[in-house]
């Protein structure tokens, strides 16, 4: 995305109605990647501890398995339908679901987690029909600049927050 000069926003006439306010730096980018954020939701089976199922044995109670779900988010990184999301979201789970911006529900598959780093790849076969983002270094990056962490978890869909590092 080519820059532009803080001038030539501030001097841009925007309509009364437009949320492209000179201030509002973030909107064209945020419309710019918003195909490639994913909402991702999980589910899976929790077990029980050894202690607790000890207990409800001793007491004669069933102690059933409960479903537990996950709600994150990840983007899209490779045409070839390639997720990048953390590892808590989809750790443990049977089920893993990835909503596109535009509505579309696939089931994904992980490729690869890393407990320790906290990061996961996934895969969906979504087509061809598919924004992927690029991936970038942050060894490119200085102190001070701005940081936007754009995000879809179920619930905050098409949430961002800006910070300056």
């Amino acid at each position: 995305m080519k820059r532009k000069k803080l001038s030539t926003l501030v001097n841009h006439v925007y309509p009364a109605n437009s949320s492209l306010h000179p201030l509002n730096f973030f909107v064209p980018l945020v419309e710019q990647v918003k195909n490639g954020v994913v909402s991702i939701v999980t589910a899976g089976k929790t077990s029980s501890s050894d202690l607790k199922r000890l207990i409800h044995e001793f007491l004669g109670d069933e102690l059933e398995d409960v479903t537990q779900r996950n709600f994150g988010s990840g983007f899209i990184f490779h045409p070839k339908g390639y997720i990048l999301t953390s590892e808590h979201v989809v750790a443990n789970s049977e089920t893993i679901l990835v909503k596109l911006c535009d509505g579309r529900v696939f089931q994904a598959k992980p490729v690869y987690t890393n407990q320790t780093r906290d990061y996961a790849v996934l895969k969906i076969n979504a087509g061809p029909r598919i924004q992927p983002l690029p991936l970038g270094s942050s060894a490119e990056t200085r102190v001070g600049e701005w940081v936007l962490s754009i995000g879809a978890p179920m619930g905050l869909e098409n949430s961002v927050t800006a910070e300056c590092t």
